[in-house]
């Protein structure tokens, strides 16, 4: 099995996928060799078709998780072990149900409660850029233009680079971080073994549970959440469609889509959205 997953991590790197999609894939094939308990090279058709039955039916997963470990087996069959398989798998049905959104009062109050200036950042970034958390946590200082209000997402989902608009008041936020932390490489970066790296994942979901749990918000929070948040708002503002769409780095704009559902009245023009947020605490840099 040790051969097998060396040659997989080397098809997957030779292919450029994230290490998102290579964590992903890994955790299917090694649930799959886990529950069959034999070599994978000799497992069939009809246990692959008994194994998502059992993911199905009694671990309850939903139709997107199922549909990523279908991805990912298939990946080690066809790219390591260079057999194909066909298997029938029924996916329950998604169900369509609308979120319970943060509106700009929770969130004025989720920044509020943060116990740093880091951490209020953090959120500040994650909405008012409408990142996804991998996104986030990989922004550079050069990755800034504050002469042009733009932020450049390196890579993001579908390894593709694109540019977000960094409000005036959040552009000021950031600059009251840099005065403060003075970063040189990573944003929000951690120092350990010797040099920094990026921001562990898990270091701002915790910042945003603890700023949560303070600030007595029932709703569902997660760093999703501020990005659901800040779709929504900017389309109820009147940013349109179609640059929301490059905004959020969608490749279809039927996933921009989804927040006209969520978006009852909409506007014109786009806003920015921290200007909005009261009894935050605003400071005029200083030189």
């Amino acid at each position: 099995m040790k051969q097998l997953l060396q040659q997989f991590h080397q098809q997957i790197t030779l292919r450029g996928y994230s290490e998102r999609t290579r964590t992903s894939y890994l955790f299917a094939i090694n649930h799959l060799f886990k529950w069959v308990n034999q070599p994978l090279d000799t497992v069939t058709d009809s246990q692959i078709e008994a194994y998502f039955r059992h993911l199905n039916l009694e671990k309850r997963y939903s139709k997107s998780t199922l549909k990523l470990q279908l991805n990912g087996i298939h990946f080690f069959f066809e790219h390591v072990l260079h057999r194909q398989f066909s298997v029938s798998i029924v996916f329950p049905k998604k169900r369509d149900k609308l979120p319970q959104l943060l509106t700009p009062n929770d969130i004025s109050t989720l920044i509020n409660y943060c116990k740093t200036h880091k951490q209020r950042t953090m959120i500040a970034l994650c909405y008012g850029c409408g990142l996804r958390i991998s996104e986030l946590t990989q922004v550079k200082i050069s990755d800034i233009d504050g002469q042009r209000q733009l932020l450049t997402v390196r890579q993001g989902k579908g390894a593709k680079d694109r540019w977000v608009i960094i409000s005036p008041r959040l552009l000021l936020l950031l600059k009251l971080y840099w005065l403060q932390y003075r970063p040189e490489t990573w944003l929000f970066g951690t120092f350990s073994h010797g040099s920094y790296h990026p921001m562990h994942e898990t270091t701002f979901r915790k910042a945003l549970i603890a700023a949560k749990d303070l600030s007595g918000i029932t709703k569902p929070c997660n760093p999703h959440s501020l990005r659901h948040a800040y779709a929504t708002h900017q389309l109820q503002a009147g940013m349109p469609l179609n640059q929301l769409q490059q905004q959020l780095g969608h490749l279809s704009i039927k996933s921009t889509e989804r927040y006209l559902h969520w978006s009852p009245e909409l506007g014109h023009q786009g806003t920015d959205l921290l200007a909005n947020l009261g009894g935050l605490p605003w400071q005029t840099p200083t030189t």
